[in-house]
C-alpha cells in the first residue's frame, strides 16, 4: 500500500465555492430552462435548503420533482434513499431519452 492509498477521504468544500452561489440565483432563471430536469430533494437535508429546489420545480417548464427520504447523503450508495433514487432517476432518463428519440425520429422523417 502507498501512502496516497492510506489517506482517508474527507467530504470537504473549499469556503471560496459558496461564494458563487448567491448570483446564480437558479430559481430566477428556472422559467428559461427547456429541457427536462429532475430535482431529487432530501426531506431531512440539513445542508441544502429544499425550498429553493422546489420552487425552481415550480417554475421550469418541464420541471420534476422527487422528494427522497433521509438526509443529504442517503440519496449516495449505501444511503436509505439510494434505491428509489436511482429508479426515479433511470425512469425519468428512459421517458425522456424516449420522448425526444420519437421527436427526432419524426423531424427526420
Amino acid at each position: 500500500m502507498t501512502p496516497k492509498d492510506s489517506i482517508e477521504w474527507r467530504n470537504r468544500v473549499a469556503a471560496r465555492s459558496l461564494l458563487s452561489f448567491s448570483w446564480r440565483r437558479p430559481v430566477r432563471r428556472a422559467a428559461a430552462v427547456r429541457c427536462p430536469l429532475l430535482l431529487v430533494v432530501a426531506e431531512q437535508d440539513s445542508m441544502a435548503p429544499v425550498g429553493p429546489a422546489i420552487r425552481v420545480t415550480e417554475k421550469a417548464p418541464r420541471g420534476e420533482l422527487y422528494r427522497s427520504r433521509g438526509g443529504h447523503y442517503d440519496v449516495y450508495q449505501g444511503g436509505v434513499s439510494f434505491d428509489d433514487v436511482l429508479r426515479v432517476e433511470l425512469e425519468f432518463l428512459h421517458r425522456h431519452a424516449k420522448n425526444e428519440r420519437a421527436a427526432n425520429d419524426s423531424f427526420f422523417s
